[in-house]
């Protein structure tokens, strides 16, 4: 097993550091780094409410962080912090795809920068080795069936020791994973380029394909709890927008939105 570097090294983000070697055409450019705040979501919904958009806001804490379900999510130094405001001119109904793309592009950033072999836990949990090393918080803002903007928030687990999430979680790290710690500015530009690469073709087939073929949930035994009850079952499969293919009591259920909790499988079922 690997274990994670102790101590583990404090090293603060660098503003000109990060912009120096971003290759994005537009996403990031205007880049806001903070010390700490209660959310980046927080401060890009400020900011977008404004007209702002393409900024990313970075943070090295968040004291009132934030995951689905309004669950606290734990900021420690040593993590990627970061929310992006997007304006996509999609339909609403298609704004799940955003959730995709980011997913998709954090995936492959982690696994062509670090070799480290990335999955999407249903709907937007990022997995290494079955433990979770970072998430996806989307917020949108419309005008009837018209998307205004979206607020895309993304933690990763970088430099930090799993000990310091509660055990529950599941959670590890890349620097746990990889016995070293990584440069999170490298891995930042890799993932906004990623980002802006996947946003760009999100409504295509290869986004959805590829977000479908990186599933860790697929054929598992889950839990969901969603606006129909509570459902357990096995997924038979994702649909292109976004909803889980749930089998259940021999009936096969759609679930667009929920919270989903692998099960293990019992022995003989």
């Amino acid at each position: 097993m690997t274990s994670s570097p102790d101590p583990l090294r404090f090293d603060p983000l660098d503003r000109d550091l990060i912009l120096s070697g971003l290759e994005t055409r537009w996403l990031g450019r205007n880049l806001r780094l903070y010390n700490q705040v209660s959310s980046t979501n927080d401060i890009a919904r400020s900011l977008a409410q404004r007209g702002e958009r393409g900024i990313v806001i970075l943070a090295e804490t968040q004291s009132k962080g934030r995951g689905r379900l309004s669950r606290s999510w734990e900021s420690p130094r040593g993590g990627i912090w970061m929310s992006l405001i997007l304006q996509p001119y999609i339909p609403l109904d298609l704004a799940c795809r955003i959730n995709m793309a980011v997913c998709v592009a954090a995936c492959r950033a982690i696994s062509c920068l670090l070799d480290l072999d990335t999955g999407i836990k249903w709907p937007n949990d990022l997995i290494i080795k079955g433990r979770k090393v970072g998430g996806i918080l989307m917020e949108i803002c419309a005008d009837g069936q018209r998307l205004d903007y979206a607020i895309v928030g993304l933690g990763i687990n970088s430099n930090i020791d799993p000990s310091a999430f509660p055990e529950d979680w599941m959670a590890t790290s890349l620097s746990h994973e990889l016995g070293s710690e990584i440069s999170r500015s490298a891995l930042i530009q890799r993932t906004l380029l990623e980002i802006e690469r996947a946003y760009e073709v999100m409504g295509s087939d290869e986004i959805y394909d590829e977000w479908r073929r990186r599933s860790v949930t697929i054929g598992r035994m889950v839990r969901i709890a969603s606006n129909k009850g509570e459902l357990v079952g096995e997924v038979e499969d994702l649909a292109d927008d976004g909803a889980i293919l749930l089998r259940t009591s021999g009936k096969l259920v759609r679930v667009l939105a929920g919270d989903c909790v692998h099960l293990r499988r019992m022995v003989g079922l």
